[in-house]
């Protein structure tokens, strides 16, 4: 792990019947056997990454090693390489002899060190990654990969399916250039990335208004975006303007060399090697901001910490030499732009981006359609609470089929006796109110709600504080309960299928949610501590002691699940006391569907608010991104621990915030058993007490149907600048210093107590939502909202991340505020890739409605 440092402290374990003669130097290797060490070792841990976390295989340079390498070592090895011939497949080989019998250029489609090289011609440069490859390597992977010629292994190399090659007439192969933008994309090309008339959105069916919404929140961000990328081409230097076309490669993630954010668009690229560099930080290097950042450069990389090029001369890249380079085909992204602003004229979805094309007025050519699409959006209104809907839940659906039931049956009696009778919903057209998304922004006409970030403008509507007499107005039946003084919902019937209409007033702002009986929609049994004891119980996996965050590394689960409900069955550190673990990081990564499939498929069917937080949720606008393309890890993920109220200043999860919005779940909450559990449960009430909480709060606690599972401060996202100072200011009070590339709440060193809580409110009127979550419930926190958590007992969570549409320019700031982060940081790598899901949220949209008029044209 980089940057641990050991605390090698005997820890005495529970007596056990097994025979362990291991000594503690076995322990430290981390052996996966299943027996009970004698002794552990506690490691304190840092939020840098560990050298062997690497779970992102499906990126083409996710593995790629320290560029420090390629000394003279590495060059001896290349040149002895250089004599292997490496056999092609009987594929390869034909489409090889294809190539060098016409002479015609076509795109590489070989990894560069399977290329045949002449001794006559000018050798082939291999890029960055096929230097760091061995013939014998690949040749053992290909051979148990059948050497398909489209190995997972060929599409590493950054040059596949990008630089055209070329057999001249005496038979050598040399470089024919890069691929035309606009001229060698096919037409399945375009269909990725433009609206067309055929190709079919990747969300699948969302009605007029869903996406409408989406436009209205997301499409100042993708504004910005655009105009981004159009400021690329003025920050070009090199003389030869040329731009080449990189393909998108399926299952590939295009990532910067220097700061890890994923390639979107225009990105420049080094025709040797293949090195590629973003956006920002050609431009941070212009403006000569780069060199600032951080202390010291590393072996292999230049004075602006840039890798340094892998041919020869191993020469640094500098701004002129480097080849403009675009991924999106052609001109769709001007495409796009314009479209989307023309369509959110047309549908009168209001528009703060400020540019020219949304001062526009509808162009006479669109007026005779006004009336038409006035016409469909009241339509679709009346749509969004019926079996209609894209949104509708299975409850809602079998409400209509008897209400048109009970429709049928009345106007049969009204034709039997001759009554005047009209079977529809209580509105109609004319007696529609407001448009809620045409009226968005009426209340803040004269609140400047947009402040200035580091990408763009970030949307910061003003609090909420709402009243049960007046959200009974606007969703009337719905049960529902207001906390912190009318700031936090509580949803108490998580399958209502109107719920969504408090849930949006709410989360637009930015305030979190809280959905209670959640649970029974959930086999708890499957969710019981006993169920993963059994199923898990002799695999190993690291533990943290919560006291002290040091890791207890590679301990069998049984350990863990065991002490969940017998405390005298808990590790013990090294004064004789148990410990207060939790589980770290399991499941691991993205494999939870794959280890717990019935459990993922129990939480599937359970998950409140289905049309934000599934997968293929139409208001989850990660479900816009097409197959192709590399799926960012939205969870779920679990966080297990034990309870820690008698340690009121200790937290389970330190103050941190997410790039990504969230919904946490309470599966399972307990208390041991073989204890007196009246300190706990006293410990309990005065956290509560202590955490601020509300009396409605409080007296749900003290309720003896109740257990309190997990007590939350989550911060709003407007007010994190204000908690980095405070935090950064005690950090100085406290004699140390402040460390560059680093950051006081992504590093999640702090849990703020009781005391930080009350001088936050004091010195920068910041106060947060304090919630208890109980079994059952169901947290719903917004992106870039700092948050915290301390379990009460010991629980079981279960999460589940989503993109919605109301927090997405703070995801994209997010993404240039973890860029800025040091490389071993663990929030550093760009994996959301938010300039694609929002590209492809609005290419949808636009689709739909596009089409949407089409036919209703048609038909008039």
């Amino acid at each position: 792990m980089s940057q641990a440092t050991a605390e090698f402290g005997d820890l005495v374990t529970p007596p056990t019947n097994a025979d362990s003669n291991n000594s503690s130097s076995n322990c430290r290797k981390r052996s996966l056997s299943t027996t009970q060490p004698k002794s552990i070792i506690e490691i304190r841990i840092s939020n840098e990454t560990s050298n062997n976390n690497n779970n992102n295989n499906n990126n083409k340079r996710a593995n790629k090693e320290i560029d420090a390498k390629a000394d003279n070592v590495e060059t001896m090895h290349m040149e002895q390489q250089q004599g292997d011939i490496i056999e092609l497949s009987i594929e390869e080989q034909k489409l090889d002899n294809e190539h060098r019998n016409s002479c015609a250029t076509f795109l590489q489609h070989l990894p560069c060190f399977k290329l045949p090289q002449s001794d006559t011609a000018t050798p082939i440069p291999n890029c960055r990654e096929c230097r760091r490859r061995t013939a014998a390597a690949y040749a053992n992977t290909s051979n148990t990969n059948n050497s398909s010629s489209s190995n997972g292994n060929d599409i590493y190399c950054r040059f596949y399916e990008f630089r055209r090659l070329q057999y001249n007439t005496q038979g050598e192969l040399i470089v024919a250039g890069f691929p035309n933008p606009y001229k060698e994309p096919s037409s399945e090309d375009y269909s990725i990335w433009q609206p067309d008339a055929k190709t079919a959105p990747t969300a699948g069916y969302m009605d007029i208004q869903v996406c409408r919404y989406i436009l209205l929140h997301a499409g100042d961000q993708f504004c910005y975006l655009w105009r981004q990328e159009v400021e690329a081409l003025k920050l070009h230097e090199n003389p030869d303007e040329t731009i080449a076309w990189k393909k998108a490669v399926q299952g590939i993630r295009e990532i910067c060399d220097v700061c890890d954010t994923t390639l979107f668009n225009y990105h420049w690229t080094c025709n040797k090697c293949g090195f590629g560099v973003c956006i920002d930080c050609y431009k941070d290097r212009k403006q000569g901001l780069q060199n600032k950042r951080r202390v010291e450069t590393e072996r292999g990389q230049d004075e602006y910490h840039w890798l340094l090029c892998t041919d020869e001369d191993q020469q640094q890249h500098t701004l002129s030499n480097l080849m403009l380079t675009q991924i999106i085909a052609g001109g769709a992204l001007n495409v796009l732009g314009r479209l989307m602003h023309e369509a959110r004229a047309l549908w009168q979805v209001p528009q703060v981006c400020g540019c020219l094309l949304s001062k526009q007025q509808v162009g006479e050519q669109h007026k005779q359609q006004t009336q038409l699409i006035e016409d469909m959006i009241k339509e679709s209104q009346l749509k969004q609470h019926t079996s209609a809907s894209s949104l509708a839940t299975a409850q809602k659906v079998q409400q209509q089929q008897r209400l048109e039931q009970l429709h049928a049956k009345k106007l049969e009696f009204a034709r039997e006796h001759h009554i005047d009778y009209v079977p529809g919903r209580v509105w109609t057209k004319e007696t529609l109110g407001k448009d809620p998304i045409t009226s968005a922004f009426d209340n803040f006409k004269h609140i400047d709600f947009l402040r200035k970030g580091l990408a763009g403008l970030r949307r910061f509507l003003p609090p909420l504080a709402m009243t049960l007499a007046r959200s009974t107005q606007l969703a009337p039946g719905v049960p529902h309960e207001w906390l912190c003084d009318g700031k936090l919902l509580r949803l108490t019937d998580p399958m209502h299928p109107d719920n969504r209409v408090l849930y949006q007033e709410v989360w637009k702002v930015g305030q979190p949610v809280m959905i209670s009986e959640v649970a029974r929609s959930l086999n708890l049994s499957l969710w019981h501590p006993q169920a993963f004891c059994e199923d898990f119980g002799d695999k190993p996996n690291d533990l943290i002691n919560c006291l002290n965050g040091n890791l207890v590394p590679n301990q069998p689960m049984r350990h863990f699940w065991e002490g969940f409900q017998c405390i005298h069955k808990r590790l013990l550190d090294a004064n004789g006391k148990p410990m207060l673990l939790k589980l770290k990081d399991w499941p691991p990564g993205d494999d939870f569907a794959e280890i717990l499939p019935t459990r993922f498929a129990d939480l599937m069917r359970g998950l409140p608010m289905p049309e934000y937080t599934l997968r293929t949720g139409n208001l989850n606008i990660a479900s816009c991104l097409p197959k192709m393309f590399v799926p960012p890890d939205l969870g779920p993920k679990m966080y297990n621990a034990y309870g820690s109220a008698l340690h009121p200043d200790k937290g389970t999860t330190n103050l941190h915030l997410d790039i990504s919005d969230a919904v946490n779940i309470m599966v399972y909450v307990g208390i041991p058993t073989d204890e007196d559990s009246k300190p706990q449960l006293a410990a309990t009430q005065r956290a509560i007490a202590l955490g601020g909480c509300d009396y409605i709060t409080r007296a749900r606690c003290q309720s003896p149907d109740v257990l309190p599972g997990a007590l939350w401060h989550i911060f709003p996202a407007r007010d994190a600048d204000k908690i980095r100072d405070l935090l950064n200011r005690v950090t100085l009070e406290k004699g140390f210093r402040l460390e560059p590339d680093h950051d006081p709440i992504h590093d999640q060193n702090w849990y703020l107590d009781d005391k930080l809580r009350a001088r936050l409110l004091k010195e920068y009127g910041v106060e947060g939502y304090p919630i208890v979550q109980c079994q059952g419930d169901a947290v719903f926190i917004p992106a870039g909202a700092p948050h915290q958590v301390q379990n009460l007992h010991n629980c079981i969570k279960v999460a589940e991340d989503f993109v919605s549409p109301e927090n997405i320019t703070h995801c994209y700031h997010l993404t240039h505020e973890f860029r800025r982060l040091s490389h071993s940081h663990t929030n550093h790598e760009d994996k959301l890739q938010i300039k694609n899901i929002i590209y492809h949220a609005i290419k949808d949209c636009c689709t739909i409605l596009m089409r949407a008029l089409e036919e209703r044209i048609d038909l008039e």
